[in-house]
């Protein structure tokens, strides 16, 4: 109960830390998808120019060629839709889906914190916690770096969250060294690659487009990677008929943020968003079936 107690509290913290902090992001980083009539092509579709505006795309006091986000280039929107509701896309989805994203980050909460009170970590996989780490690390400098309060805000759970699980789960693993080493080298490993990463594109004077772009398309394959990772253990689950390994929590939150930022990034036009977000629902939907069809025996 106390580790329970504990949970909750950081869980609340954080989600009033985030709130708070929204308003005066929204002040900081106005978002002219919302704000700026201008920002909008025939069928509400957001403008090549008001894309570059937004991402400040300046480079020795002019607008370079926008980068692959153009109108021809970002995908498919929600423009078929009615104005309001692609308003609600746009602002309503995400503001939620931060809370989806700090619910998702905490979810394995309970099942990590039951682990560090038995002293073992039983079939607990510790390879979707060894991702988090490093995927929520790369969406926030995404989010920092193409200005999307919303990205940004939504991924510090992760941050914070992921980092306690790694701190709690290493201990109970230093008897399976199959395991242990996985989430070491993940971990170690990932955050390295994505801090020199963003410290390259921040070093060598790349426009916001470029490392926009570098950093989008590497936290989206991080991203369908978290999303998959449950999956790792199918083999075992479809086996033996038991998909305990596979965390009910984590899949639904799963589910249901993946829905919500897919229609943000849809929205906005924004691929590394709508894109492995489209994926994770997707493997999100396989990953309740197997819990469905193999319920756990414990």
């Amino acid at each position: 109960m106390a580790f329970t107690m504990k949970g909750l509290n950081i869980l609340s913290a954080v989600l009033l830390l985030q709130l708070a902090v929204l308003p005066f992001t929204n002040a900081l980083t106005p978002n002219p998808f919302t704000k700026n009539p201008r920002a909008r092509g025939r069928g509400g579709e957001v403008t090549a120019q008001a894309k570059s505006a937004s991402l400040g795309l300046r480079a020795g006091g002019r607008h370079p060629t926008p980068p692959s986000s153009s109108a021809s280039s970002a995908g498919p929107s929600l423009k078929l839709l009615p104005e309001g509701a692609l308003l609600l896309a746009e602002t309503v989805a995400p503001r939620v889906g931060i809370l989806t994203s700090t619910l998702l980050y905490f979810s394995p909460a309970s099942a990590v914190l039951r682990a560090v009170r038995d002293g073992d970590a039983g079939s607990l996989n510790p390879l979707p916690l060894s991702i988090m780490a490093v995927t929520s690390v790369a969406w926030l400098a995404y989010g920092l770096c193409v200005r999307d309060r919303y990205v940004a805000l939504s991924n510090i759970a992760g941050c914070v969250g992921s980092a306690a699980y790694v701190v709690g789960l290493l201990p109970l693993l230093r008897d399976d060294s199959e395991r242990l080493l996985i989430m070491q080298a993940v971990v170690i490993g990932g955050i390295a690659a994505t801090l020199c990463l963003w410290t390259y594109l921040s070093l060598s004077g790349a426009s916001v487009a470029v490392a926009g772009k570098a950093l989008g398309l590497f936290a989206s394959a991080l991203f369908v990677i978290l999303s998959g990772s449950p999956l790792s253990t199918i083999g075992t689950v479809v086996k033996n008929g038991d998909a305990s390994s596979i965390l009910a929590p984590l899949t639904g939150a799963q589910v249901i943020n993946t829905s919500l930022w897919s229609a943000y990034g849809l929205a906005v036009r924004d691929r590394f968003i709508w894109g492995p977000n489209v994926v994770g629902l997707v493997l999100g939907l396989v990953q309740l079936s197997l819990k469905i069809l193999f319920p756990s025996k414990k």
